[in-house]
């Protein structure tokens, strides 16, 4: 099905009808509501070595409420800002955008936009080349993105070129972590790194998103699983895959350290929250 610009704000339950799409891309194709103007990949890359762990967390976003409890219990530790808060702290605006959402929903309000059409994704588009006008969204979140890309600074300028003057970012970034594939993995940023990328903006607060422990948990099972794999990949994997859950409950003690200053030194990420200067 081909829509008219004017229609795409039929097609969703959202605040899509708020949305200027450029007259660049009248035309936009809808499959069970959701409005494509890319087509999408199977989002994996053959060569890379985590391929067995990204083939399951692919399954596992086939049932986003499931992957959900899995990646908090078993993921990395969410101390610091959270996407929740930031869009509280800001209060209520009427555009806002999740960029490279992934299968998570913040809220009902927040249109989802991902290079994949996992079942929460609104709008299945490029992220480096959003085809909304310029100067037209409240907020934009995005979160554990740029990494993912060959060229983020394209994602940063996208970002800055879509929100109004005085709109606001909150992006994180991974600092210590493994490789991980979704469908590539490139970059890692320090707190000053990730502060020079966004020198664009007008920053608000920038802290630890992902804390040491949980840096640690990622290393040490990578280290770990490798030692003990003898070279085989698949089972490199599966043995990573288990000592991150054995080791998971370690990353409580990032609620209690996160906080301290020099652990920034050795984060497993970082968060970002500015406005558009």
């Amino acid at each position: 099905m081909i829509l008219k610009n004017k229609l795409i704000g039929q097609v969703l339950d959202k605040k899509v009808e708020f949305l200027e799409i450029q007259d660049s891309f009248n035309n936009a194709e809808v499959i069970n509501k959701k409005i494509y103007f890319i087509k999408h990949d199977n989002g994996f890359v053959k060569e890379n070595k985590d391929l067995v762990v990204n083939r399951i967390k692919f399954f596992l976003k086939k049932y986003p409420v499931f992957f959900s409890v899995i990646y908090k219990l078993f993921g990395a530790s969410l101390v610091g800002l959270s996407p929740e808060k930031f869009l509280k702290k800001i209060g209520p605006k009427n555009i806002i955008l999740n960029l490279g959402s992934g299968v998570k929903t913040i809220n009902k309000d927040v249109i989802n936009i991902d290079f994949y059409p996992f079942d929460n994704v609104d709008i299945v588009a490029d992220v480096s080349d959003i085809p909304v006008n310029s100067n037209s969204v409240d907020a934009i979140i995005n979160e554990s993105v740029l990494e993912h890309v060959d060229h983020p600074e394209k994602i940063v300028s996208e970002i800055y070129r879509l929100l109004k003057p005085g709109g606001y970012i909150y992006l994180s970034v991974p600092f210590i972590v493994s490789f991980h594939s979704s469908p590539d993995d490139y970059y890692r940023w320090t707190k000053r790194g990730l502060q020079t990328m966004m020198s664009r903006f007008t920053e608000i607060e920038t802290g630890v998103r992902y804390g040491p422990t949980s840096a640690m948990v990622y290393i040490v099972s990578e280290w770990l699983a490798t030692l003990l794999s003898f070279g085989f990949i698949r089972i490199q994997q599966y043995i990573f895959i288990l000592l991150m859950i054995v080791l998971a409950p370690l990353n409580i003690l990032d609620f209690l350290i996160y906080k301290i200053p020099s652990s920034e030194n050795i984060a497993c990420g970082f968060y970002f929250v500015g406005k558009k200067k």
